[in-house]
């Protein structure tokens, strides 16, 4: 049978979910602020495969695995502002074209 994560209302207001003492959460954020922000867990790292691990209020998004920022097919750092940085395994990284590309036009390059 499969364990179901408790759900808790910090002082904050936040919800958190919690299974064997770790943020965890399978069908949805194990965080939801009260502002609107949203963190994805797993085991106690933040990690989502199919999105962002992390989604700011403001607009801001990060795609985690096992806590690393990482995504295959797009930048892993999306900025509201328009910036946007590519990482590989934790690095920034990105073999055809910039690595950061910031919304006034500069570009980085990381291999």
């Amino acid at each position: 049978m499969k364990e179901i994560p408790e759900m808790i209302l910090n002082e904050y207001g936040n919800k958190e979910w919690y299974l064997n003492g770790k943020l965890h959460r399978e069908d949805g954020p194990a965080i939801e602020y009260i502002n609107g922000s949203k963190h994805w867990y797993l085991n106690g790292t933040h990690h989502r495969e199919n999105g962002p691990a992390i989604e700011h209020a403001n607009g801001d998004k990060y795609w985690l695995i096992n806590d690393e920022l990482h995504r295959e097919n797009g930048p892993a750092i999306e900025y509201a502002n328009g910036d946007k940085y590519w990482y590989k395994f934790g690095f920034l990284n990105r073999a055809n074209g910039p690595a950061v590309i910031h919304i006034d036009g500069d570009k980085e390059w990381y291999i």
